[in-house]
């Protein structure tokens, strides 16, 4: 179903953060307990995936894996070559409407990023305005 969707993702390196924000029309669904969020930015593909202890999230060409009980390696794309990092997820929350996701990237033991994820989605009218 149509939905507007509003990504919010603010990364802390340190002291530098970084805060990335999407507003699109995209979809929701959800399929025994897994949500389905879907939507693009600038034609690349943003498609995330949830439940009360996993998400999967898919970025363009990066596919990431999280898992709310232990920690699990990732392999990110960045502007220099391919990294592999581990996530470990501190907090995993959804209510109607919303998805709050906070996890940390690591190097080895090394803390590199800290991650503050919110997905809020609504339901839009004929003309594509929120309802």
């Amino acid at each position: 179903m149509k939905k507007r969707i509003s990504y919010e993702c603010l990364l802390v390196n340190g002291p530098v953060k970084e805060k990335v924000k999407y507003k699109e029309i995209g979809d929701h669904y959800e399929v025994k307990g897994v949500h389905h969020i879907s939507f693009e930015v600038e034609g690349k593909p943003m498609r995330i995936q949830y439940d009360d202890t996993h998400v999967h999230l898919v970025n363009d060409q990066s596919v990431l894996h999280f898992n709310k009980d232990m920690r699990v390696p990732n392999k990110y794309t960045l502007p220099y070559g391919v990294v592999e990092l581990h996530t470990k997820v501190i907090s995993l929350e959804y209510r109607e409407g919303t998805m709050k996701f906070i996890y940390e990237l690591y190097d080895q033991e090394h803390l590199v990023t800290k991650a503050y994820m919110m997905v809020h989605y609504s339901d839009i009218d004929e003309e594509g305005m929120p309802s």
